[in-house]
């Protein structure tokens, strides 16, 4: 379990204020002290979200299989078991393209590290191939996060239909 830099700025942050406290003047020491519990909060947050690591369970198959489920009006998931990580697949972006309409607008969300949206780009390349209007954008994370590699929202009170591609989701 390395620190990364959220726990190093949470030590350093931890540090500021207890110096600010402990040596400022006195409106100094004031803001130091009254902030103390605030950077050991965030420390101890930081350091307790490094330990909830979950474990991706054993792979049965290392071929995608695609699955499709329908979560209520306007959502439908393409499920990709199989390898942990999604990789592009024309025969997935095939399954892709014919479940959005070529009249509307589409925007892709690539969930994930650089790594995810390298690969959601090639599915944005591939529809855009297909005669689709499509547009990109990249996120870290999503709320509530991924819990399916990709997602198609289709509310018709919004103009572009909403596609989230987080080939790491678990």
């Amino acid at each position: 379990m390395g620190l990364g830099t959220a726990d190093w700025a949470s030590f350093f942050f931890l540090g500021a204020t207890a110096f600010a406290g402990t040596f400022g003047k006195r409106l100094v020491r004031v803001v130091g002290v009254a902030a103390l519990p605030f950077a050991f909060a965030g420390l101890v947050l930081s350091l307790n979200h490094h330990g909830r690591v979950q474990s991706q369970g054993p792979i049965a198959d290392s071929a995608p299989a695609i699955n499709t489920n329908t979560e209520g009006a306007g959502t439908d998931a393409l499920n990709a078991v199989g390898p942990q990580r999604l990789a592009f697949d024309s025969t997935i972006g095939n399954q892709l393209a014919s479940k959005l309409p070529t009249g509307r607008s589409i925007e892709i969300i690539a969930v994930g590290s650089r790594i995810d949206w390298n690969i959601a780009d090639q599915y944005a390349q591939y529809l855009k191939a297909k005669g689709l209007d499509v547009s990109f954008s990249r996120s870290a994370e999503v709320v509530p996060p991924a819990d399916r590699k990709i997602t198609i929202h289709d509310d018709p009170a919004t103009p572009p239909i909403i596609v989230i591609i987080a080939p790491s989701a678990l």
